[in-house]
């Protein structure tokens, strides 16, 4: 199981925080040790998960008491809006973790305004079913431990170690739960519009991706996979003619992914 004896604050208790506490909790975390400050949370959050304080605004913590580790949880278009009160809840040498895209740990680290260890985050909205890809990155080795017992309980962990390196994961796993959604949503309206009905079509849209998520999960190369369900002439072939005429898949997929590095660096500045 793991624990944290750390003290604990999360900035921002949107989705992703709250799928994050609570793979912490699954997985045996010491909540005791964790409160949250964001204006729209309710008391329905810290009972739910046992937080040790629940917060609106930062002059509703106790003076005087620092936490060991705080978590950016907010959406980084209001990082410079928010100011840097958050860091007056930060103890001293402590350690801050960003689960902000495109925002550096040099911004961080400035904002903090005392020194620190920066971990910077990429999770995905999978954490919420202990699926989530954490790709992070901390020029701190030691603070590395401390990360893990965070947030394992909310799916793998995957260090790098190159931080310009979070601008491209944050497009390939950060985003990529969507690009999945958007592709399973437009697979289910063309079987609509071919004549399914639409319930009927989107039960069997989503249903397939489970399984083929399953197939991939016990034998992870997606080109063996596709190729075992293709037969020469059939339908599937058709089909993947089709995505593959002038290579539009290739260039849809591929500039979706530019453009989501693109705004990750966007962001950085």
């Amino acid at each position: 199981m793991a624990r944290q004896s750390k003290t604990t604050l999360f900035i921002g208790a949107g989705n992703m925080a709250q799928a994050i506490l609570t793979g912490y909790k699954a997985s045996g975390g010491d909540m005791a040790q964790v409160s949250v400050l964001d204006p729209f949370a309710d008391v329905e959050l810290a009972v739910g998960l046992n937080l040790r304080g629940l917060y609106r605004r930062i002059d509703e913590i106790e003076p005087g008491t620092l936490f060991d580790v705080v978590v950016l949880a907010v959406k980084p278009q209001i990082f410079e809006t928010f100011g840097t009160d958050w860091a007056s809840a930060l103890a001293e040498s402590g350690t801050v973790i960003s689960i902000m895209a495109g925002i550096s740990s040099a911004r961080i680290a400035a904002g903090a305004g005392k020194p620190c260890s920066v971990v910077r985050c990429m999770p995905n909205m999978a954490a919420a079913v202990g699926r989530s890809v954490n790709v992070a990155y901390t020029a701190d080795s030691n603070r590395k431990k401390t990360f893990e017992l965070l947030f394992s309980g909310s799916g793998a962990i995957q260090w790098i170690g190159d931080e310009d390196h979070i601008h491209l994961t944050t497009a390939i796993s950060g985003s990529g739960p969507a690009y999945f959604f958007a592709f399973v949503e437009a697979l289910a309206q063309a079987g609509a519009k071919a004549g399914l009905p639409e319930p009927l079509s989107f039960d069997l849209s989503i249903d397939t991706m489970i399984g083929a998520a399953e197939l991939l999960k016990t034998k992870r190369a997606p080109a063996d996979l596709r190729q075992s369900v293709t037969s020469k002439g059939g339908t599937t072939a058709a089909a993947l003619d089709a995505f593959g005429l002038h290579d539009n898949l290739k260039a849809i997929v591929e500039d979706a992914v530019a453009a989501a590095v693109a705004r990750s660096r966007d962001l950085s500045h």
